[in-house]
């Protein structure tokens, strides 16, 4: 399951986690949240929304460099 992440303000929607106070339980994936969902937020729609990709930062991480 995949986080997804607001345009507006940054709130993740965690598919783990759900939503309780707008009554999506815990495991629902984004696609079958209900498009009347509104971001905790800033109140955006589903549409602001994108899947999150976790990257690491430049410089960080495995090398690359064969020694």
């Amino acid at each position: 399951m995949g986080k997804y992440k607001c345009a507006n303000c940054n709130h993740f929607y965690d598919p783990e986690r759900g939503d309780k106070k707008q009554g999506i339980p815990p495991g629902t994936e984004f696609k079958d949240v209900p498009n009347s969902w509104r971001c905790p937020g800033c109140g955006s729609d589903k549409s602001k929304y994108s899947r999150y990709e976790r990257r690491p930062f430049p410089g960080y991480g495995p090398s690359l460099s064969k020694e």
